[in-house]
């Protein structure tokens, strides 16, 4: 008897997953506003499996589908050229995925959102910048370091460098302290590559009130 119950129901599974596969179909559905999805869906005719759906501005989703919503692996291409790879929860950016841009930027990490979460963006001419991100621009803590072998560790806003942090230069010079838009602003500290200093307020990148060490 448990023998009969067994195999009855590794039939009934057998079955349903058979009845699920070919109840995905694949179709070519032209929408009112503009939109064409071409793919599959399940037997409720739901959009769901592999499918690609073009939107009439240009831009296109290829990937999973799990009713109606892009979710799992996908790509989707702007008619701007911006193009992401990765993971969507319910038409959403959501998991590990990548950015690449027209520029040629390569924008890599774990997302909560549409390029907000950690990551690692490589411009194309090698800049780098690794940390956190908002809206695809670096905002809070991170690293970013040029060709040259100037590097910077501190606090980004809006892309950039507004708060607090360190800029090693290549030349063996460094800066420690407030930053405002990618310039020396407030409290800080400059060493030169000789080993000068300049210690105060700067303002816009210029020292206002600093004390150097030749005047000690």
């Amino acid at each position: 008897m448990k023998k009969t119950l067994r195999l009855t129901a590794m039939l009934t599974v057998g079955l349903l997953i058979s009845s699920n596969l070919c109840a995905q179909v694949v179709e070519t559905t032209n929408y009112d506003d503009g939109r064409v999805y071409i793919g599959q869906r399940n037997g409720k005719g739901k959009i769901e499996g592999q499918g690609m759906m073009t939107w009439p501005n240009g831009d296109r989703y290829e990937g999973q589908w799990k009713k109606g919503n892009q979710e799992g692996e996908g790509t989707y291409t702007w008619a701007n050229g911006i193009v992401y790879q990765g993971q969507w929860v319910k038409n959403q950016i959501k998991g590990k995925g990548t950015f690449t841009f027209p520029n040629g930027a390569v924008l890599e990490g774990e997302w909560t959102d549409m390029g907000t979460g950690t990551g690692v963006i490589t411009w194309a001419d090698g800049t780098t910048y690794e940390g956190t991100f908002l809206s695809g621009a670096p905002q809070g803590k991170g690293i970013k370091i040029w060709p040259n072998g100037d590097r910077y560790e501190g606090d980004f806003v809006q892309g950039h460098m507004s708060g607090q942090g360190t800029c090693t230069y290549h030349n063996g010079a460094s800066y420690t302290g407030a930053w405002l838009n990618d310039m020396y602003n407030g409290q800080g500290k400059y060493v030169g590559p000789e080993g000068q200093t300049m210690e105060g307020t700067f303002r816009a990148g210029k020292c206002t009130n600093c004390k150097t060490n030749d005047e000690e």
